[in-house]
């Protein structure tokens, strides 16, 4: 089985003693991959540098990993290491900014000083800023309208009238209401964190990242590149030329800019202040030309530029932009478009961190990154964005990959990272970074939780459980295509050109239809082979496209999807409410799988792999339970993957769905060869069902069983330990019941392991049959043991332990480990995002023994 998870491993200049034993740590939790981030090393590509990153190679060589490398000193890219500020201040990034000045006439020989451009009353002129143009316009009403409009075509160059030694404006104004528009160049008012980052329009400015990342690593490690050295790692690269996620273009800002991109355009200079100022509709097809030129300059000097080093050095180049809350498609954070973004990498990547999904709040919620988090487009967009350019991009092999869990504080456990990462498997993300191993001194504050954290993390030792089971689903989802018939319109140019509609609201309306879905840019569909009915994109055939609502859309938009209808394809233009759109009538054909009930947050993902038809289903519902008969389609055979305990059982196609809170299953469907095939990749066992057809052998609450609760101990020895001194419980809490602690005083801030144990006296009658112990609620890893031995480990519901078998007649020592997070004990402003749950098992456990099998 391939492996799936490179985390980050944070560089600050350890100890090679810390960072060798960091390294078996990270092959020890079942990640078999490493990405290598200076955050930030003293000296990087300096000689400590070049010692650390031999020592961790050599690790990775023995421990059998692949490592990604960081491109740059620190995040986000395009720092090169702070080489364009010191040696190349040409190449460092330019704006486009402009100054209104609203003037009334008539006047002759009108003056205006532009010496001060913008700024404070204080501050002197800036002798860098040069004025580009001058234009004119009449403003349209002299009444007062949102965005003060201007009349379009009354824009009038007056460059001519500026004295530009004397930076002095002089003409005369004829009766009326005007506004004079002042266009210069500027390297300043972007974003602060990145205002000494390279112009990701210009190439010859990546080039000084190549020079000074790219190819010191090449000369000292080039014999691994492509073997152990996977590929380099772009971390959030953008435009930055503002801060946030909120750069619409229109929006009063400093634009992306390099010389001579006036000429570029395609159409007259004359018409750059609508880039900012509205003018009754005249301004959409401006605002959409300059944003479709910046896009693909982006990909062409920036991206295209490090991919093409990469692949002519035998590796990968892969990595993610910032698309939060939108960001995506917009200036600011984002690169503008994110398949043109990300049009070159060998992976689709995104992130998830900072509490952007938090399970159960798909709606905007107060989270670590700015502006919130939009749980909406988090849930039903940021995902499909990425797993959508893996279908489509041929490039990509159908290879996503998501860095996830980082600064959602030390509150985050392994039970909401396995929902965060079951949310991105089911929607097709299939490569992970998880975020991340911090070999500094504990505690270190930066963006916790840190996985290992010097031994501090009492749950470390259950990570190889969630990272096997991570690897085994994301195995499903990689080497094949994806069966979607439905295609969404990505409306980013619809959004560069006015009111629009999120990609999110069509997106969660099939989400919760369990309608499999992908979003399709103008680029993709562009390339796509027409055919009856349908249109084949990377060799996946759609046979419907939704566009979403918006009062835009571009020429070649309006051509594309008219070629789409007339060759019989079903467009679907949605109104500027979604939920007047009937999803179940009109395209419930399309859903993956049948229920009798409805339940909008059963996520639904589907594969074809080795022509077999891989089926996830995950409830991602925190407080219910899902129970519904399901039919999957006529056909071959149908088998139930465990991917908890690597486990294929025969079902019926048709049969009763029960999943709790966080729990998820696979389905596959297709000849048993076939399965079997993929079985092999994962290691997995095949086994038997209490009835051929009937399901897995598995818990079933119906006649079968009976509740035997009685028979657990009356009473319960709790104890504590903390992680240093596991598997040493030390340390006694005062209680006699299997209940929550973290009640208790003196445990109120308690992280580590309670062990509940107990004798119990059974009866040669009371073990015959299939026994179960069910938890209930506990908070949050669990583990048990019968008679000293692991019965196995659970992370979230169902907290659910076959113990057939393990039980014997006479005296049993039944216990149970419950392990919580370090949220309970470290406390920091991050952590504050998520509630603290509380410790322990709830109380509400039971044993379940089945009475009679298969009669």
């Amino acid at each position: 089985m391939k492996n799936g998870l490179y985390p980050f491993f944070w560089q600050h200049g350890e100890e090679h003693a810390i960072l060798s034993e960091y390294m078996d740590k990270i092959a020890e939790s079942g990640m078999k991959g490493v990405c290598i981030e200076a955050r930030p090393h003293p000296d990087f590509v300096g000689d400590q540098w070049w010692s650390d990153l031999d020592l961790i190679l050599a690790k990775a060589k023995e421990n059998e990993m692949k490592v990604w490398i960081l491109d740059d000193s620190h995040f986000p890219t395009g720092y090169a290491n702070g080489k364009v500020k010191e040696c190349y201040p040409q190449y460092l990034k330019k704006y486009l900014d402009m100054r209104r000045y609203d003037v009334q006439g008539p006047m002759r020989q009108m003056r205006i000083d532009l010496k001060l451009l913008k700024g404070r009353p204080w501050d002197k002129p800036d002798p860098e800023q040069e004025i580009l143009k001058v234009y004119m316009a009449k403003r349209i009403s002299r009444y007062t309208e949102p965005g003060d409009p201007i009349n379009a075509e009354t824009l009038t160059d007056i460059t001519e009238c500026m004295d530009m030694e004397k930076r002095l404006l002089t003409l005369d104004v004829e009766d009326g209401a005007w506004s004079i528009f002042i266009l210069y160049l500027t390297g300043k008012g972007g974003e602060e964190a990145t205002k000494d980052y390279l112009n990701p329009l210009v190439k010859e400015a990546t080039q000084v990242l190549i020079d000074e990342v790219y190819e010191p690593h090449y000369a000292h490690y080039k014999e691994m590149f492509g073997t152990l050295i996977e590929g380099f790692f772009s971390d959030e690269p953008r435009f930055g030329n503002v801060k946030g996620t909120e750069a619409r273009i229109g929006s009063d800002m400093v634009l992306p800019w390099r010389e001579g991109l006036e000429k570029e355009l395609g159409f007259d200079a004359k018409y750059l202040p609508l880039l900012w100022v509205n003018a009754n509709g005249a301004e959409a097809e401006i605002r959409y030309q300059y944003m479709d030129l910046i896009t693909k300059l982006y990909r062409d000097n920036f991206t295209n530029v490090l991919s093409d080093w990469c692949h002519a050095h035998g590796v990968m180049y892969l990595g993610h932009t910032i698309e939060d809350n939108g960001a995506h498609a917009r200036l600011g954070y984002g690169t503008g478009h994110y398949f043109r973004g990300q049009e070159t990498m060998d992976y689709a990547g995104i992130d998830v961190i900072g509490g952007q999904i938090v399970p159960g709040m798909n709606y905007h919620h107060d989270a670590f990154n700015t502006g919130g988090s939009n749980g909406e487009f988090y849930h039903y967009a940021l995902a499909k964005l990425a797993s959508s350019a893996a279908h489509l991009d041929p490039l990509k092999n159908g290879n996503s990959m998501c860095e996830a869990f980082g600064a959602y504080g030390w509150n985050e456990g392994l039970k909401m990272m396995k929902w965060i990462a079951d949310h991105l498997i089911v929607r097709g993300i299939n490569h992970i970074v998880p975020h991340a191993f911090d070999p500094k001194k504990f505690p270190d504050f930066d963006c916790p939780p840190h996985f290992y954290a010097h031994g501090m993390n009492p749950q470390f030792r259950y990570f190889s459980t969630f990272s096997n089971y991570v690897n085994r689903l994301m195995e499903l989802f990689r080497d094949g295509t994806h069966p979607a018939k439905v295609g969404v319109l990505y409306p980013a140019e619809q959004e560069w050109g006015g009111e629009y509609m999120p990609i999110e609201k069509p997106a969660r309306a099939l989400t919760e239809h369990q309608i499999s879905f992908d979003i399709i840019s103008l680029d993709y569909l562009a390339g796509a082979e027409v055919k009856e009915k349908q249109y084949a994109i990377n060799g996946q055939n759609f046979e419907v496209m939704l566009v979403p609502y918006s009062t835009f859309l571009p020429q070649q938009g309006k051509e594309l999807l008219g070629r789409l209808e007339q060759s019989g394809v079903r467009v679907i233009y949605l109104e500027k409410e979604i939920y007047n759109f009937d999803m179940q009538k009109e395209l419930g054909q399309y859903q993956a799988v049948k229920f009798t009930n409805v339940y909008p947050e059963l996520a639904v993902g589907e594969y074809m792999k080795n022509d077999v038809y891989c089926l996830m289903l995950f409830n991602e519902n925190i407080g219910n339970t899902i129970d519904t008969e399901m039919t999957i389609s006529d056909g071959n055979a149908v088998y139930r993957y465990d991917a908890f305990a690597n486990t294929l059982t025969e079902v019926s196609q048709k049969s009763q769905l029960i999943l709790q809170p966080y729990e998820s299953v696979v389905f596959l469907q297709g000849e048993e060869n076939q399965v079997k095939v993929i079985a092999e990749e994962l290691e997995a066992t095949f086994t038997e069902g209490f009835d051929r057809g009937s399901g897995k052998k598995s818990f079933d609450t119906d006649d079968r069983m009976e509740d035997r609760t009685d028979l657990l101990p009356e009473k319960w020895e709790v104890t504590f330990a903390d992680s240093c001194s596991y598997p040493e419980f030390i340390e006694t809490v005062p209680t006699e019941k299997l209940d929550l602690i973290s009640s208790i005083t003196g445990f109120e801030n308690k992280s580590g392991t309670v062990r509940y144990e107990g004798t119990t006296k059974l009866e040669k009658k009371d073990i015959e049959g299939n026994i179960w112990l069910d938890l209930g609620n506990a908070y949050e890893t669990a583990e048990v043991f019968v008679n000293e031995n692991s019965v196995g480990v659970r992370i979230c519901k169902p907290y659910r332990f076959e113990l057939t078998g393990l039980l014997k007649e006479g005296e049993n020592r039944l216990a149970i480990e419950v392990t919580n997070t370090l949220g309970t004990q470290m406390r920091d402003a991050i952590s504050h995002y998520l509630p603290i749950e509380p410790f322990g098992a709830e109380g509400m456990v039971h044993l379940y023994i089945e009475k009679y099998m298969g009669k």
